[in-house]
C-alpha cells in the first residue's frame, strides 16, 4: 500500500492481525524510518520487539507529540513512518483518546507522512471519523452479518457483495477480505491481502 495509507484490520482475537500487520511493514519498500506502536500493555507486551520500534506508546499522543517530530533527516529526506494502533479500546474511550485518535488520521497521517495500521476486533465500535479516513479495510468474517453490511456501505460495494465473496472465496477459518479504496489501487479486491480477487 502507499504511503500514507490509513489501514483498518477487523477480526475477532486470534484471526492473526498483528501478524499480518508485521508482515505488511517487513514487506514495505522502501521501508519504514520510524515505527511507533500504540499498545495498551506497552510497558510489557513482547509482540512488537522484532521490529525494534521507535516507541512503545501505552495510549494515542496529543498533537504536540506528532508536530514536534521533524520531517526530514538530516540528509534531507523525508521521513516515513508509520503507526500501529493494536485493540485499542474504543467503545468507553475517554474524549481524549477519540480526539487524539482524530488527529493521528487526519493530520498525523498526511502531514507527517505516515501509514496507520488500526487493529481492532469490531467495526461497530471505531468511531466514525477513523472509518471515513481508512482507504483500506481488512476484514475477517464477522459474527454479525449486519457488520458486514454496514461496511459495504462504508467502501461502496453493493449489499450482500462481501457475503457472497466469504461464501465463494474467502471460505477458510482465518481467511481475509481486503478492500482497497486507494484511488488507482491495481486491486480493489483481494483475500488475504496478497491476491487479487475479481467480481
Amino acid at each position: 500500500f502507499p504511503n500514507p495509507s490509513r489501514i483498518l484490520l477487523l477480526g475477532g482475537p486470534n484471526m492473526g492481525k498483528s501478524t499480518l500487520i508485521k508482515n505488511l511493514i517487513i514487506h514495505q519498500r522502501p521501508r519504514f524510518d520510524q515505527v511507533f506502536v500504540v499498545h495498551l500493555d506497552a510497558g510489557v507486551t513482547k509482540d512488537y520487539d522484532d521490529l525494534e520500534p521507535t516507541a512503545m506508546l501505552d495510549d494515542v499522543p496529543p498533537l504536540a507529540f506528532w508536530s514536534n517530530l521533524p520531517d526530514r533527516d538530516e540528509e534531507g529526506h523525508r521521513i516515513k513512518r508509520c503507526v500501529v494502533v493494536d485493540d485499542l479500546e474504543m467503545t468507553h474511550a475517554k474524549k481524549e483518546r477519540e480526539k487524539n485518535m482524530g488527529i493521528l488520521f487526519r493530520y498525523a497521517s498526511s502531514h507527517k507522512n505516515m501509514t496507520i495500521y488500526m487493529a481492532h476486533q469490531s467495526f461497530f465500535d471505531i468511531p466514525s471519523l477513523i472509518k471515513k479516513m481508512a482507504n483500506v479495510f481488512v476484514v475477517w468474517r464477522p459474527r454479525a452479518r449486519n457488520e458486514l453490511a454496514l461496511i459495504e456501505n462504508r467502501v461502496g460495494l453493493p449489499t450482500g457483495e462481501l457475503t457472497h465473496l466469504f461464501d465463494e472465496v474467502a471460505t477458510k477459518a482465518r481467511d481475509s477480505l481486503t478492500i482497497d479504496c486507494t484511488m488507482d489501487t491495481p486491486a480493489p479486491l483481494r483475500l488475504n491481502v496478497w491476491n487479487k480477487v475479481e467480481i
